[in-house]
């Protein structure tokens, strides 16, 4: 293994090949980093759903919490830089939409094509087995999210279920 400045690099060499794989552990950090970065209060009104580019995009429950988290935007985007860096996710915007609130927040999304980790039913994922290979692949990317030593447990699990999630999830849209 070569010397690597960015745990995103270890990601992308080592364990995952595919841009989707590294577009979904983007989507797992920026995801389980969210109410650090905008605190408890707002993360019960709020919840990421995407990243499009360098946009996060992020359901709210009504335009009034809406309005409060713009005003802290500038405030939110410092935050993400300072907890997206290690990881080399650059986030320049953040978009809310109220309008699908009830869908996001409950899981029953019209995204639940796309590459968003909890929009499919426990009993869905139950049913799908992964390949030998899959498996290893799997344990290799497990295994080196457990050495990242600047995550605390709780989101290393939070990460490594994410990841097991997607990888299940992406044999369902196949």
């Amino acid at each position: 293994m070569g010397d690597f400045s960015k745990v995103s690099d270890i990601l992308s060499q080592e364990v995952f090949d595919t841009k989707n794989c590294t577009n979904s552990i983007k989507k797992a950090v920026a995801f389980s980093f969210w109410k650090n970065i905008c605190g408890a209060k707002f993360a019960k009104f709020s919840k990421p759903y995407d990243i499009k580019g360098k946009t996060l995009l992020v359901a709210v429950k009504s335009p009034s919490v809406m309005q409060e988290l713009i005003f802290y935007q500038n405030e939110l985007l410092s935050k993400l830089k300072n907890y997206f860096m290690p990881v080399n996710i650059e986030i320049e915007e953040i978009r809310y939409d109220y309008k699908n609130w009830q869908k996001i927040a409950t899981g029953t999304s019209y995204l639940k094509g796309d590459d968003s980790l909890e929009y499919y039913t426990t009993e869905e994922m139950d049913e799908i087995k992964l390949s030998s290979t899959e498996e290893k692949e799997l344990e290799k990317a497990l295994n080196a999210i457990s050495n990242l030593t600047f995550l605390d447990e709780k989101l290393k699990s939070s990460m490594k279920r994410n990841i097991y999630n997607s990888t299940k999830a992406k044999k369902i849209r196949n």
